[in-house]
Parts: C-alpha cells; sequence; structure tokens
C-alpha cells in the first residue's frame, strides 16, 4: 500500500503538525498509562525481526523458531503477534509470526505456528486462511480440508453478525473456504450469489473460475468468468488495480491452459509473474504451461523459482521431478 503521506507537501503537512502537537499536549497523561504496553509491543516486534534475520539467513535454522517462541512468550494471547496488524493509514506494517515464515517460504514452520494460533484464538479466521493456504502448497489435503471447514464455519457466524462489516471480503472467503472443505455446491452457489450482489467486483466472477479450472470443470463458463472479472479489475480506480489484474491474469492463462490455448496462457501467465514475482502458484502455472509446449528449460527454471519461494510446494517438487524422468521409448 502507498503511505497516505507520500505525495504530501511539507506546507500542506504544517496544520495537521500543528493539530497533533495539541492533541499530544492533552492525550500525554493517557499515554502514559499505556507505557508499559508499548514497550512491551516494541519487545515483541524486536524479538520477531531476529526471528526473521535468522530465518533469511538460513530457512533451516532453529533459531528462528527460538525467536518465535520468545516473541509468542512476550504477549502469548495477542493474536496479532502470530497474524500481525496493519496501521489504518497502510504507513506502519507490523511485523508477525506469520510473516517471518512466509518471507522464506518455510510453509511447515507455518502450520506449526497457525495450528497453535487457530487452537488460541479460535474465532479468528486469520490463522486458519494462512493454514489452509500452506496446507494446500505442502499436499495435505485431508489437513487442508477439515481447516478450511472450520474457515466457513467462523465465517458463516461473522457474516450473521448484527452490523457486520466488509460483507462482501467476508461473503468471498466464505466461498473460497468452502470449495477447499470439498463443498463446490456451497461454494459455487455462494460465489454465484456475490456475482449477483456485487457486480463491480472482480473477485466474486475470478474466484469461481478459477476453481472451475483447479477442477477442470465447465471450462467455457470459467473462460467467461476470467474475462469477465478482468475486465473489471481494469476498470478499478483501488490502490492494488494492478495486483488484482495480475491475478485475474494467472487465473484466465490457467484457465486457457485447460481448455488447450497454450499460447494465451503463457502470455497472460507471464504478463501475471512479471507483477507478481514471488508468488510460488504463479510461477507454477507458468512452468506448467512451459511444459506442455516442451520448453523444458523454461519450466525447470519456473518450478525452481516457485521452489525458492516455497521450499515445501508439492506440486512444483512433483513437475520438477517429471522434468527429468526420460519418456517412455514407444513400442515398434
Amino acid at each position: 500500500m502507498t503511505p497516505l503521506l507520500t505525495h504530501a507537501s511539507s506546507r500542506a503537512l504544517l496544520p495537521s503538525l500543528l493539530l497533533l502537537s495539541l492533541l499530544l499536549l492533552f492525550l500525554l497523561p493517557v499515554l502514559s498509562g499505556c507505557g508499559t504496553q508499548a514497550q512491551n509491543a516494541a519487545k515483541v516486534q524486536n524479538t520477531l525481526r531476529e526471528a526473521q534475520r535468522h530465518a533469511q539467513v538460513d530457512p533451516n535454522d532453529t533459531q528462528a523458531r527460538e525467536w518465535v517462541d520468545r516473541a509468542i512468550a512476550l504477549d502469548p494471547k495477542n493474536a496479532e503477534t502470530y497474524v500481525g496488524q496493519v496501521d489504518p493509514n497502510g504507513v506502519f506494517p507490523f511485523l508477525n509470526v506469520a510473516e517471518v515464515f512466509n518471507t522464506v517460504g518455510d510453509d511447515s514452520a507455518l502450520v506449526e505456528y497457525m495450528s497453535q494460533a487457530a487452537q488460541k484464538f479460535p474465532d479468528d479466521q486469520r490463522p486458519l486462511q494462512f493454514l489452509v493456504d500452506a496446507q494446500g502448497r505442502l499436499g495435505r489435503t485431508a489437513e487442508r480440508k477439515a481447516a478450511a471447514a472450520k474457515l466457513a464455519v467462523i465465517l458463516t457466524n461473522q457474516l450473521a453478525k448484527p452490523g457486520a462489516q466488509n460483507l462482501e471480503g467476508l461473503s468471498a472467503a466464505r466461498a473460497q473456504a468452502l470449495w477447499d472443505s470439498g463443498d463446490t455446491a456451497g461454494g459455487t452457489a455462494e460465489y454465484r450469489k456475490g456475482i449477483q450482489a456485487y457486480p463491480t467486483i472482480s473477485f466474486f466472477p475470478n474466484g469461481l473460475a478459477y476453481n472451475f479450472a483447479e477442477a477442470k470443470t465447465n471450462l467455457p463458463e470459467a473462460l467467461t468468468l476470467a474475462q469477465n472479472g478482468l475486465a473489471l479489475a481494469q476498470r478499478s480506480t483501488s490502490d492494488s488495480k494492478d495486483t488484482e489484474i495480475a491475478i485475474i491474469q494467472d487465473t484466465l492463462g490457467w484457465v486457457q491452459y485447460r481448455l488447450g490455448d497454450l499460447k494465451s496462457a503463457e502470455l497472460n501467465l507471464q504478463e501475471a509473474v512479471s507483477a507478481i514475482p514471488r508468488q510460488p502458484e504463479l510461477r507454477y502455472h507458468l512452468g506448467t504451461v512451459y511444459a506442455a509446449e516442451g520448453k523444458t528449460d523454461a519450466a525447470r527454471s519456473e518450478f525452481s523459482h516457485a521452489l525458492r519461494i516455497s521450499q515445501g510446494y508439492l506440486a512444483a517438487k512433483q513437475a520438477l521431478a517429471a522434468l527429468s524422468v526420460p519418456p517412455t521409448p514407444s513400442s515398434s
């Protein structure tokens, strides 16, 4: 996210700074009472930074987990230590356990700590969302379905609360959780409901198109859905428009691959990878298209890159290994 102050001139900031100074005079007594809490939060952040440093130097370094455990011990009842928070202005992102292991693609550690967080904070959907993604990359299908089923229940409850906020986001997350849990009929119905209720939001048609492509079903409709989603994203005025477009180009390319349109798939996936180079699924998709086109070296490069981003990514491991297996000679 672009900080809100990035393009502000120093002259324009002067009135705000004066107001802030006045506010601080009145808030100092209150802030002093929060000093201990702020100091503890700072200790958590410093400890997590040390964990991240160890993880980046050597992803297999056990000291990273030791520092993470110390950070959790400093504030064991705070879910933000596990899954983080972002300042409302998007200016100061806070480091968290999920980010420490996401940075180096250690999905095994991510599963371990998000499982711990899901048990400690059973009404919080965020640990389960990380858990479902990581288990998917690791190929732990049964565990992923179970986590997704729990996630769907939490999201259903949140949608039912009076005055619930971000209904479109919760609805889309619930649709995907239902799909991931194995309830494809329920997930499809939720996505279709979202397409009707929020016709200008791209992630409903995109999500349904991607799931159809993954399931190798309803592919002509998936193509139309992805194209519609891309058109919506291209008209978006969101700060995240470029990322949104790239995600849908990945979906469109994956659908085109399933339909056998390899050239179009390659072009869309190349653009998606160029925009989001550190997303392992996108690298895997592009590598799969290259392999289908007989571009073995390019495919090997993409699968290897996916594994550098996500060490335990099972699909990429299997695809890379398949490239090394010589073809079976045909019988004469």
